[in-house]
């Protein structure tokens, strides 16, 4: 800055010096030629005369002075142009200055505004970085966790669902081997009775009086073992109900969708069970009818009567009604008696062979409804005599548990 400030001092001292001396010449001069003026005039000869002059040297002294104030006067002019000269160019010098320095101060401000932008740039970036990164931790994370759970309860489920198909299997399988033994217990007995009713008929050929005695009295026999035949079964069934109640009731406690389910297999179990039963229930009907046609005409000629007027007896449609309940109850739980004294009224629809094809409720308490709808879905319902089908394939039940 001392360099800078000293060249224009230089540069302007020049003018000044080379202004002094050529006003220093033109005096000089100015003051020869006067003095050379003056000793021309004195002492010439003009032909005979002299002219002289005389000079006053006041005057000239006075004169002298006028000049010397001149010169100091111009000297002091020149030096306070010259001042004013050096004054202009140092504020000059001083205004470039603090221009190069305003200058240099806005270019500091707009690199320090630039390093500041992309400071926060480079910060807004970073931080834009490190939320994505943060949110794609995140969202694997979550998604990690979401894949472990959906595994897990796969898991949990899976397990819960052979656990229960195994306790099923085991059940159903248990109460099959019941089924199937008193099934060949029936059949040996319907074997046995066919069996009685074929040597009955023969020894009836003999003497038809005793044959009918004593065909009256197998009737009522069968009758009687046919009734005990099904308190059996019933205490049976009523056993093994008991034993499945246990798992049936965790199901249905658990889930009314689950229940469903088991319902449905249940159902579709119960159909293949019907058909069998139908089978059994056939060479029943065909025995007793045989035991009817042969040990009691005139009875069988008066039903036969009552029925071209009716179609078929009350003691038979109330008598078939009471094994569908029997059925229903069979399969409905009643833990401990929850719904004793309530009743339910059921629209059941069959299938010839027993299938059941339809149920709704029709009124009565809803919670025993729902139970009952349940437990008739479930249900093993007998196969009707074709006699007595018509009557039955779209009846009206009141169920009432016991």
């Amino acid at each position: 800055m001392s360099a800078m400030s000293y060249k224009p001092n230089s540069q302007l001292s020049v003018p000044i010096v080379i202004s002094i001396l050529l006003h220093l010449i033109l005096i000089i001069i100015l003051g020869y030629r006067a003095i050379q003026d003056d000793n021309a005039n004195y002492g010439s000869i003009n032909g005979q005369s002299i002219d002289a002059i005389m000079v006053d040297p006041s005057v000239m002294t006075e004169q002298y002075q006028r000049q010397l104030q001149a010169q100091t006067s111009q000297q002091k002019a020149d030096k306070q142009k010259q001042q004013q000269l050096e004054n202009q160019a140092k504020e000059l010098q001083e205004k470039q200055l603090a221009e190069q320095q305003r200058l240099k101060d806005l270019e500091k401000e707009r690199l320090k505004i630039a390093e500041q932008q992309k400071q926060q740039e480079a910060e807004k970036a970073a931080a834009e970085k490190a939320a994505a990164e943060k949110a794609a931790a995140e969202k694997a994370a979550a998604e990690k966790a979401a894949a472990e759970k959906a595994a897990a309860e796969k898991a949990a489920a899976e397990k819960a669902a052979a656990e229960k198909a195994a306790a099923e299997k085991a059940a159903a399988e248990k109460a099959a081997a019941e089924k199937a033994a008193a099934e060949k217990a029936a059949a040996e007995k319907a074997a046995a009775e066919k069996a009685a009713a074929e040597k009955a008929a023969a020894e009836k050929a003999a003497a038809q009086k005793a044959a009918a005695e004593k065909a009256a009295a197998e009737k009522a026999a069968a009758e009687k073992a046919a009734a005990e035949k099904a308190a059996a079964e019933k205490a049976a069934a009523q056993k093994a109900a008991a034993e499945k109640a246990a798992a049936e009731k965790a199901a249905a406690e658990k889930a009314a969708a689950e229940k469903a389910a088991a319902e449905k297999a249940a159902a579709q179990k119960a159909a293949a069970e019907k058909a069998k039963q139908a089978k059994n229930d056939k060479a029943l009907n065909d025995l007793l009818g045989g035991l009817t046609s042969s040990g009691a005409p005139s009875t069988s000629n008066a039903q036969g009567s009552t029925a071209s007027r009716k179609g078929v007896s009350d003691g038979e449609l109330d008598k078939y009604k009471s094994l569908v309940q029997n059925a229903i109850s069979n399969k409905f739980i009643n833990p401990p008696n929850v719904y004793s004294g309530q009743h339910c009224v059921l629209q059941i629809q069959i299938a010839p062979d027993g299938l059941l094809l339809n149920v709704i409720s029709k009124g009565g308490d809803d919670a025993l409804c729902r139970e009952a709808l349940a437990a008739t879905k479930l249900a093993v319902i007998p196969r009707p005599a074709n006699n007595l089908y018509n009557e039955v394939k779209n009846m009206t039940l009141e169920f009432q548990p016991k």
